[in-house]
């Protein structure tokens, strides 16, 4: 074999070899891709059954004192350190939430703080189901009585006045000092 006919079969090979490789990689990412649409997916089947279940089969008191449960534990696991500078001081945990949603959405006046959320920070469900029983909102209706009240040091009221899973456009929560 001549060098030029060498030279020809080895930049072919290369080239095969290079392609095989892109064509291997991107049917990887696809099929991640699909897998993550499909785990979703399932995820988001799985909240509506579980929702289904509760709301067919628990009483309403029962059922909001489980989600706020859930709620007050998603707290503790993480968002709860968010007031450990703020004991005792409801503003400061205010303004640091502001910071957060926007100055106009974090407000307190006297005894009491509304909370504005533009869009769902659930990790849960942020990315679907669009919409959901009306039990849902009681976990982070459970989320904010624990931050107000660790706090505090005191009982707070929580009410979930609007929920984008309910089908509002933001989620807004009053938060009542007792």
């Amino acid at each position: 074999m001549n060098r030029k006919d060498f030279l020809k079969r080895t930049c072919g090979l290369g080239a095969a070899a290079a392609m095989a490789k892109t064509v291997k990689a991107q049917t990887q990412k696809n099929t991640s891709a699909e897998l993550a649409e499909g785990d979703q997916k399932f995820r988001e089947g799985w909240v509506q059954a579980l929702l289904k279940n509760l709301d067919k089969r628990i009483d309403k008191k029962t059922r909001v004192g489980f989600m706020e449960s859930c709620g007050r534990d998603c707290a503790r696991r993480g968002a709860i350190k968010m007031t450990e500078d703020c004991m005792g001081d409801a503003d400061k945990l205010v303004a640091k939430l502001a910071g957060m949603l926007g100055k106009d959405n974090a407000v307190r006046r006297g005894d009491t703080v509304r909370l504005v959320y533009n869009k769902c920070y659930c990790p849960m469900v942020s990315k679907g189901p669009a919409r959901l029983s009306d039990t849902w909102c009681d976990c982070s209706r459970g989320w904010v009585l624990e931050m107000f009240g660790t706090c505090t040091g005191k009982p707070v009221k929580v009410a979930c006045l609007a929920s984008i899973k309910r089908g509002d456009p933001r989620c807004e929560f009053e938060v009542k000092f007792v």
